[in-house]
């Protein structure tokens, strides 16, 4: 049975499926859940040779990224993900961000199948803050009319970067299989 929860908050530093293609690179993630419906992001991406290696969005200012509209495709470049399961069952949900404030929320019944768009009467709140070697986004969204009231979620933070000639670098608490997979419900942390 799922455990009811006040308030779930997270912080973790995210590993790398491929090492190689993410030298100089680190990323932390973390969560605030609130029994309330609210769920609050935050990524952090350090760059020792600085953020000019990773593909971002054109045009990208700091600060709130209100022009943010519903797209799919997101994890083909740059992208900040969670991945939201209840507990004990097989049915997920997952979030997409992109730093200009795009996004998209999909379901999914089981594993990778039963995908649909959620129903999701808001847009984000995206801030990004951009410094020499670093990138911080946080985002702030009301799932209460589709998240179960009062059951706190498994959770998996990931995040994909776009590095340009280097490919795509994948992100997450745990990578438990031989390719890079964030629907592994054996890499959710469990609430």
């Amino acid at each position: 049975m799922p455990r009811p929860a006040a308030t779930l908050q997270q912080r973790l530093r995210l590993v790398p499926f491929e090492p190689a293609t993410a030298e100089g690179l680190q990323v932390n993630a973390s969560l605030s859940w609130f029994i309330s419906g609210r769920l609050t992001l935050n990524f952090e991406v350090l760059s020792a040779d600085g953020l000019d290696i990773l593909v971002l969005p054109p045009h990208l200012t700091d600060g709130e990224q209100p022009s943010g509209i519903r797209r799919d495709g997101l994890w083909t470049t740059t992208c900040f993900e969670a991945f939201l399961g209840l507990p004990g069952e097989s049915m997920y949900w997952e979030i997409n961000l992109a730093a200009n404030g795009d996004w998209a929320v999909y379901r999914f019944t089981d594993y990778r199948s039963g995908q649909e768009k959620q129903t999701h009467p808001d847009s984000p709140q995206v801030h990004v803050r951009r410094w020499k070697h670093q990138l911080g986004l946080e985002a702030s969204l009301d799932l209460s009319t589709w998240w179960p009231q009062s059951i706190c979620p498994d959770v998996a933070l990931t995040t994909v970067l776009d590095c340009g000639d280097k490919g795509l670098s994948y992100w997450a608490i745990s990578h438990p299989g031989v390719q890079a997979d964030f629907h592994q419900r054996s890499a959710f942390l469990k609430s």
